[in-house]
């Protein structure tokens, strides 16, 4: 049942602790026989037979009520719900059939046993009426000496218990009423009792406040009848608040101060290591507790409309530290945290029924499992979330040098907005620092988000799933379906102000960074925009060794460049646009490239691989142009070459025209030889601009363009090739 957890994941007792408490008031607060309108002990007669037939049993001392104030006054109530699970989905199983759902055979039959109880000195409820199965009360409070004790085991793995005391328990203005125990049902043993679900939550009630608690739990794992401890800890939370309640519609819920102290038994080692956690004032406005159970009914229509399940919420002053295998430890804070609008949208899934499968020993298919899991999660959705103030220490990794410590990273600020089953708005870090990382390196960031994230439609992806599981090899063989039907259709990131110092290498900065792409084809994009600006890298750390001896020899001892990518096709007039191709080097030069096409069909996109290729030929070159403006590159690389050739410039310059002449006199076209040498010669002579442009008179279809390279001399006038300098 308790597997040993590992060291270095983030325990959630604390939030459970939460839930605990409030489903345990939720056992107490409610109940439901059917009578006529009752009050004082008949009322609570009714109260106490309803918990009975859910199988909570009550035990008590002195009843008494006061008429003249409407209260009741009972002394040492004790709720107690216990019993057994049986047939656990097995652990380790194998299964039979071939296809759709499949019977598992367990390697040992699994039960758990488990009991919670709660006690109090005394309990006084004023006002408790009840009438037809409904309950009402004015207030309902327990003495500070409440206990509460929650045990669990499956014989052969494990046990858990949790001890508790609560003190400052109280409510005012509960209603609700209490849920018939449904019919059994072998064939559906999960899904029978989702009424009961949907009434547990349809409560109403002022305020619902507990003071004060503290928690101890442990958990033993149990292999070959020997225990181990797996994990032991103790929690506590103070202003545990729920206010302004409607049938399932709460308006506050809040904590004051919540901290934790647990350790965990570390497989590899044998140690127990600690984790510390602390969370200050946290609240959540706006709850719809009823809008989960809706997701799970299949009584409840897709419609597609939002529902609001979380309104806001807000937390301050998180801190944790984890120790780790070593000795060492792990720290985290941040100071503030915030979420608005989670929202659900019902989506077809079949969870209950696969739950009801497994506890009837019937493995649901894969396809299934994952379209219902997934289903799940694309049913949420969040307009904002991010936390600020945030710091990480933790040791630092590998051998340690001279002056090394615990490395620390601070960030102002991380977020998340409109995240859905549609997409992702954005998701951004702004203002890291790591200014004292090993070896005397740091790193810098002001900024850096991708969003814009359109996913791909979910029936496609279905298929698809449905396709893999059924061929696991079909992937390999229908690459570009598979990615189609997965792949994002848009997607963007920005970098802004990054600068990363490694003393070994030295600092690699960039000023901005960005792009974005998106297609109507998918998954091959459709538009494409790239741009960066101020990207600095050290020549020392470029990998290819020629190209560090040439930009070396060049004189370049950092690599400083801005470049910029605008490509787009129009599914509407067919036109392929790359508008502007750029780029440009600091000490070296600046180049700008762009192109037309007309008449490129959709075929290229879709099937770019096979017919694609046959349907691009019926696309219209229109023109384009190539423009370098000289930043030093061409005197720089003259002098470089010819003196590692052993020859005077000038006399390389003259080898060059020549080999330009010599290149372009296999068109056959004197004019256009005549036109290049001309151009080259005078922008070796004096390196400030070469242009090189395309502009037909009218579109030239791109199969005109292939069948002349038969007679490449009349390719310069059909495309009208213009070649000057300066």
């Amino acid at each position: 049942m308790f597997s040993q957890p590992v060291s270095t994941s983030r325990p959630k007792l604390a939030k459970a602790s939460a839930r605990l408490l409030a489903l345990c008031g939720a056992l107490i607060l409610v109940s439901g026989a059917a009578f006529a309108q009752d009050k004082g002990t008949a009322a609570f007669d009714a109260y106490v037979k309803g918990l009975e037939k859910l199988g909570v049993e009550i035990e008590t001392g002195a009843v008494a009520y006061d008429e003249a104030s409407d209260t009741l006054t009972v002394t040492n109530p004790n709720y107690t719900f216990s019993g057994t699970i049986r047939n656990l989905p097995p652990k380790e199983t194998e299964a039979s059939g071939k296809d759709g759902a499949k019977d598992m055979v367990p390697s040992k039959p699994r039960d758990l046993a488990f009991a919670i109880s709660m006690s109090s000195g005394s309990l006084a409820i004023t006002g408790l009426i009840h009438e037809d199965g409904d309950f009402k009360t004015g207030s309902w409070t327990h003495s500070d000496d409440t206990r509460l004790l929650v045990t669990g085991s499956v014989e052969n793995e494990g046990r858990l218990k949790v001890e508790g005391r609560l003190a400052g328990i109280s409510a005012t203005g509960y209603s609700f009423t209490l849920p018939e125990i449904p019919a059994e049902d072998p064939d559906h043993p999960v899904s029978r009792w989702l009424p009961f679900m949907q009434a547990l939550f349809l409560t109403s009630y002022e305020e619902v406040r507990i003071d004060s608690t503290g928690l101890t739990f442990e958990g033993h794992a149990s292999t070959d009848g020997k225990e181990t401890l797996a994990f032991s800890g103790t929690s506590e939370l103070d202003g545990y608040r729920m206010a302004d309640a409607e049938k399932g519609w709460i308006g506050e819920y809040s904590i004051d101060l919540m901290t934790q102290d647990l350790r965990t038994l570390d497989p590899a080692t044998g140690r127990m290591l600690r984790q510390t956690t602390r969370q200050g004032k946290t609240v959540y406005r706006d709850i719809d507790a009823a809008a989960i159970v809706d997701l799970f009914d299949p009584d409840v229509p897709v419609t597609g409309e939002e529902e609001t399940l979380i309104g806001s919420g807000s937390m301050v002053d998180y801190e944790s530290s984890q120790d780790l295998p070593d000795g060492k430890a792990l720290k985290t804070s941040v100071e503030r945290g915030s979420i608005r609008d989670i929202t659900v949208v019902k989506q077809g899934n079949s969870l209950l029924s696969m739950l009801d499968q497994l506890l009837n020993k019937k493995a649901p298919a894969p396809e299934e499992l994952i379209a219902g899991v997934f289903q799940f999660y694309r049913s949420f959705a969040i307009a904002d979330a991010r936390i600020s103030g945030i710091s990480v220490e933790f040791p630092s990794p590998g051998p340690a040098g001279p002056g090394d410590g615990d490395v620390g990273i601070t960030i102002r600020e991380m977020a998340m907005t409109d995240i859905s089953s549609e997409g992702i708005g954005e998701m951004l870090i702004v203002g890291l620092d790591a200014p004292e990382l090993p070896q005397g390196s740091s790193v810098k960031l002001d900024w850096a988000a991708i969003g814009d994230i359109e996913f791909a439609e979910y029936s496609p992806m279905r298929a698809m799933i449905a396709t893999l599981m059924a061929d696991p090899n079909y992937g390999e063989s229908n690459p570009l379906d598979v990615a189609r039907a997965f792949l994002p259709r848009s997607f963007g990131y920005e970098i802004e102000g990054l600068d990363v110092n490694l003393p070994e290498i030295g600092r690699t900065q960039i000023g901005k960074a960005e792009m974005t792409l998106s297609t109507s084809v998918p998954p091959v994009p459709t538009s494409l925009y790239v741009k960066n600006d101020g990207i600095r890298v050290p020549v020392s750390a470029i990998e290819d060794e020629d190209t560090k001896a040439l930009l070396q020899a060049l004189g370049l001892e950092t690599l400083d460049w801005s470049d910029e990518t605008r490509l787009y096709w129009d599914e509407a007039t067919l036109e392929l646009r790359l508008e502007r191709l750029m780029l440009d080097i600091k000490g070296l030069g600046k180049a700008e490239a762009s192109a037309r096409f007309a008449n490129v069909p959709k075929a290229l996109f879709e099937d770019p691989q096979g017919q694609g290729q046959m349907a691009a030929i019926v696309a219209q070159f229109v023109d384009a142009s190539v423009v370098f403006k000289d930043g030093g590159l061409t005197a720089k690389g003259l002098a470089h070459v010819a003196e590692q050739q052993g020859i005077p410039e000038n006399v390389f310059r003259e080898a060059l025209v020549a080999q330009a002449t010599e290149a372009t006199a296999v068109i056959g076209n004197e004019a256009f030889t005549r036109m290049v040498s001309e151009a080259v010669s005078a922008f070796l002579k004096d390196p400030r601009e070469f242009r090189v442009t395309l502009k037909p008179e009218n579109p030239v279809p791109m199969a005109q363009i292939l069948g002349s390279m038969a007679t490449p001399q009349v390719l310069p006038v059909l495309l009208n090739v213009n070649i000057e300098a300066n």
